[in-house]
């Protein structure tokens, strides 16, 4: 083979774009579904931010590590994109940036669909400079007319099972975003808070003390509660308490899930101040009043301070409780708030507001979600454990309408008298623009288009059903392809994608949505904290891409783990990546200035030769048992620790006299080529762009493959591997080294002659330490090694490790 011409130092900005494009010129990572051999990746849609973090480079990183391993196991890949287009913070986004209204109905949608194509530009512009090898003939988008249809048409299906209902309950409503919220889109925020200790007058002229952080929900009190095992108010059971400023009389209920510690151990139960409220107002059927308007204002039912903020009235209130003399005392204290989290993350206290929504009914399916939990392969396997606990505490039905604009329309309509709904004919439908054939009711009422959109959750659960073939009939295609192989995700949407996911196949196919699914941890900032703009520690992708390339950034965030725990982001690795490729590009240099004329293989002869064969061969094993089990962090350790200490450090200078001597030259180039070909391989699912320059500068012309991405996996040749050649390189490798510290610490330079070298080592070790004399000979520039006994003289040197002296003669 010729001599190949290689630039002295490999460059990351003139080499990726170069190779994306070639890439996608050449349909490399094209999917065939009439391949004997598929894998499918389910990938979550991304929402349509425009800007992608760390978290999003990450999640595209090992989605693409496995899509490029399987397809060198001969797999034809599906590796899809979609993108989550509907969703709140577009159109908050558009509100803000365009000026336009949600009133404004028209424009408004046209607004947001024109914002969510500026942001799926953005981030496929992201995707393609990192390598990531998606099939875009796939790509889809949850806006779409086909898509929408596809979701109206489960929803029917669920509808037709009767599944769905549209009725009046406490919904858990954000009063800053206007819309209501499904259990997994809200969490508990600590926050400052007050705990107001209220005294009340019982019938008789006793008094009893509530402790509460919600004073202004006193309008809405129906009942108060004690623990029926605290004996100090065991007298106080079955009496009437009139509730001050408001007047209502309400009864006094022993319930044995009070708290006896918190407070006074007396609480008042207010529809609705909270989850527990919801739940002991059906149990002990007591009366329900609203107090609280969309807006997160009181409403008439709390008289004079009708029309006041929940804030604002909570003040006023408790100044009026304390010209009564009721305000026993303040205590000041943090506690856990249920704010809107999911998302948007504007971290607004929610309320619970009874109002007229649409409900999918789950509680009953939860025993089939955890039964198909446990069919599904968790990586790590303690992932699960969140999903199980999050399915056994559902005591609420999933919430699906949305008081938004940009979203999959709710397909039915009702009559705005006696409720019924009425499923649509055709699909893809929006009723709220679109009347039904007929205008009344058998009851006499109107019938009415809904004018909610979906959870966007209800969008983004039914992938695995789009990218198998579902949705459009294919019937032979879904067979093949589903349940999908692998979804793989973060841990912090495990109560939200895993679960809907999981829920909404199973109602639509009675199957579980993929075989695996896979767990990453977050990137936490460099500070160990989550990343966030108010800290000052967010670290965009941009950052490392402009310095240092693709390859540095996707290996840097493999070394993360991220396996099982969180990690924070750590710019050392990022150079020790960058560090790498360069020491790796300068022995691939190295490597193909020794190749001239190499052109077929020949026998491996050399002991050396062997060992680091050998070598090779155990770490494939390693490599490809990591990869399997998606343990990326460690296989690209092993990976590089072998390439930089084994190849570089050691077998290289065993190998540099041969070379340039002609002595097993060829022997010497067969072992070159297979060890950096494999090397090559291995490393391109971490590093695609300059595996493929040196792919496509050398290998290409022996191998014929379009790409080294084309190329087969390295498969682990056991008859190549011979732990006695291994103790016997790694012989000489100790030996080597202790040489070159002796030369290092007496300032002599390393290819300096050694006239003799004489090793006395253990009977045991004879035989192979026999084997490298040749080596070392070569490799230190000694002329004449020998085995033999040393009894005293100068230059002896110890080797413990071994159990052997070297007695150096210059």
């Amino acid at each position: 083979m010729m001599k190949m011409e290689l630039q002295k130092r490999y460059e990351p900005k003139e080499s990726e774009n170069k190779w994306q494009v070639y890439w996608q010129e050449n349909k490399t990572y094209n999917f065939d579904p009439s391949a004997e051999k598929t894998f499918v990746i389910d990938t979550p849609p991304p929402f349509t931010s425009g800007v992608p973090h760390m978290g999003h480079v990450l999640w595209w990183t090992w989605n693409d590590i496995i899509a490029r391993f399987k397809r060198m196991q001969g797999f034809s890949v599906l590796l899809p994109q979609g993108w989550d287009c509907h969703g709140l913070p577009t159109e908050l986004k558009v509100e803000k940036d365009y000026k336009i209204r949600k009133n404004e109905r028209e424009k408004f949608l046209t607004a947001c669909k024109e914002w969510t194509g500026v942001c799926i530009s953005s981030m496929k512009k992201y995707m393609s400079s990192i390598g990531y090898s998606s099939d875009w003939n796939y790509e889809y988008t949850t806006d779409s007319p086909e898509y929408i249809g596809f979701v109206q048409k489960t929803l029917v299906n669920l509808f037709d099972k009767g599944l769905i209902e549209r009725a009046e309950h406490p919904i858990m409503w954000c009063t800053k975003c206007s819309t209501t919220l499904a259990k997994a889109e809200v969490g508990y925020v600590e926050k400052d808070g007050v705990l107001y200790y209220i005294k009340l007058e019982v019938e008789g002229g006793k008094k009893i003390t509530i402790a509460t952080t919600r004073p202004e929900m006193m309008a809405a009190c129906v009942a108060i509660f004690v623990n029926p095992s605290d004996e100090e108010y065991s007298d106080f059971v079955g009496k009437t308490v009139k509730i001050p400023i408001f007047g209502q009389e309400v009864k006094i209920i022993a319930n044995p899930d009070v708290d006896m510690e918190f407070g006074t151990g007396v609480v008042y139960l207010c529809t609705y101040g909270d989850e527990m409220d919801i739940k002991w107002q059906k149990r002990y059927e007591l009366p329900s009043i609203n107090l609280i308007d969309n807006h997160g204002k009181l409403n008439e039912n709390a008289k004079h301070f009708a029309g006041m903020k929940v804030a604002d009235a909570r003040i006023k209130i408790i100044e009026e409780l304390g010209m009564l003399g009721l305000i026993e005392k303040e205590d000041k204290f943090k506690h856990n708030v249920l704010c809107h989290t999911e998302r948007a993350a504007c971290l607004n206290p929610i309320e619970f507001i009874p109002m007229k929504q649409w409900t999918i009914k789950v509680k009953e399916a939860s025993k089939d979600v955890l039964r198909l939990s446990n069919e599904i392969g968790w990586f790590p396997e303690h992932m699960k454990i969140r999903l199980d606990n999050w399915v056994s505490s559902m005591d609420w039905d999933w919430v699906f309408s949305r008081q938004r604009v940009y979203g999959t329309p709710i397909p039915f309509w009702y009559c705005d008298k006696c409720d019924k709904v009425y499923p649509p004919e055709n699909l893809p439908v929006d009723t709220s623009l679109e009347k039904y054939k007929m205008e009344k009711c058998e009851c006499g009422g109107s019938i009415v288009g809904e004018k909610d959109v979906c959870d966007g959750w209800i969008d983004s659960s039914i992938t695995p059903l789009i990218i198998s073939g579902y949705w459009k009939n294919e019937a032979q295609l879904h067979e093949k392809l589903y349940p999908t192989d692998l979804r793989q995700q973060g841990h912090d949407i495990i109560r939200t994608w895993s679960y809907y996911t999981i829920l909404r196949c199973f109602l639509e196919t009675g199957e579980k949505p993929w075989k695996n699914i896979l767990v990453n941890s977050l990137i936490l900032g460099p500070d160990g904290r989550e990343m966030h703009k108010s800290l000052g520690n967010v670290v965009l992708p941009d950052e490392i891409l402009m310095k240092h390339g693709a390859d540095t950034l996707r290996a840097g965030l493999v070394m993360l783990g991220l396996y099982s725990s969180d990690a924070a982001f750590n710019w050392q690795n990022m150079e020790f990546a960058y560090k790498f490729s360069t020491k790796f590009w300068n022995i691939f240099r190295f490597f193909t200035s020794n190749l001239d004329g190499f052109e077929k293989q020949t026998a491996i002869t050399n002991p050396m030769d062997k060992w680091i064969i050998s070598k090779l061969n155990r770490k494939i094993g390693e490599i490809t048992k990591n990869i399997e089990s998606y343990q990326f962090a460690y296989a690209f350790e092993t990976l590089h620790d072998f390439i930089w200490h084994e190849v570089a450090d050691n077998y290289l200078e065993f190998v540099k006299y041969r070379l340039y001597n002609n002595i097993e030259k060829e022997s010497a180039q067969t072992t070159l080529y297979n060890v950096i070909f494999s090397c090559v391989k291995m490393l391109s699912l971490f590093m695609p762009h300059i595996t493929e320059e040196m792919y496509q500068v050398y290998f290409k012309q022996l191998e014929k493959n379009e790409s080294v991405h084309k190329t087969e996996w390295p498969v682990v040749d056991k008859n190549s591997m011979d732990e006695g050649v291994e103790l016997a390189g790694e012989s000489a490798k100790q030996i080597v080294s202790t040489i070159r510290k002796f030369k290092t610490s007496n300032s002599m330079p390393l290819n300096a002659e050694i006239k003799q070298l004489i090793i006395q080592c253990k009977d045991e070790d004879l035989g192979k330490v026999s084997k490298v004399l040749k080596d070392v000979s070569g490799a230190m520039n000694v002329k004449d090694v020998r085995l033999g006994t040393i009894i005293e003289g100068k230059n002896i040197v110890d080797m413990a490790d071994m159990g052997a002296k070297l007695s150096i003669i210059l």
